[in-house]
């Protein structure tokens, strides 16, 4: 079986920290699975540095280390961006899955596929996903966004917050936006501002 599971720079450089701690042994890498009976959206994301791949999993090679993924969650994963984010309030790991149904706020939980048959998700439920994780993050500043429609991989958003008074406000958070929606799902080729509510 053949997926793909990419890295953002912050989380390829948090792995290899936790790689080069003392006493990980060589060889080691980073073990992707999930949790089925945990998380408040049903599943939970599962990271942990392992010697060696257990039996069956799926083993990638992402830049300069190993990714070793349960072999009974594969599919769930494929397409999957793993990012790493600091704030005043928490950090960690995030999850961009383009399979999930629906993610949780706190990051690590989610909902299953209801059909993990490898049909692709559309860009619009990427972004949709992907906003998700933004909001937060947006939310500890008063400002919000939402997706409202998708075209030709130009993606709408309506953004809201107080203080967006002037074009260049509104074109600066838009940029914001756009700037981690792409990182998230790279089929995005630009964002733009559908309405403003102040």
């Amino acid at each position: 079986m053949s997926i793909v599971i990419s890295f953002t720079e912050r989380a390829a450089g948090q792995v290899r920290t936790l790689l080069g701690r003392e006493g990980t042994a060589p060889g080691s890498g980073l073990r992707v699975g999930v949790d089925t009976s945990s998380g408040c959206a049903g599943h939970r994301y599962r990271l942990a540095v392992v010697p060696v791949p257990p039996a069956g999993d799926v083993v990638i090679r992402v830049e300069d280390f190993g990714v070793f993924v349960a072999a009974d969650s594969a599919e769930q994963f494929d397409g999957m961006r793993i990012d790493y984010s600091e704030s005043l309030m928490s950090s960690g790991f995030t999850f961009y899955n383009p399979n999930a149904r629906s993610s949780c706020l706190c990051g690590p939980s989610f909902a299953p596929p209801v059909q993990p048959d490898g049909v692709e998700t559309s860009l619009l439920q990427k972004a949709n996903v992907a906003i998700q994780h933004i909001r937060p993050h947006l939310q500890l500043v008063g400002r919000d966004a939402s997706v409202v429609g998708v075209a030709d991989g130009v993606v709408s958003v309506r953004v809201t917050g107080p203080g967006l008074t002037s074009e260049a406000d509104v074109t600066a958070l838009v940029k914001t936006v756009e700037r981690q929606l792409k990182e998230a799902v790279p089929d995005v080729r630009r964002v733009v501002p559908a309405s403003v509510s102040r």
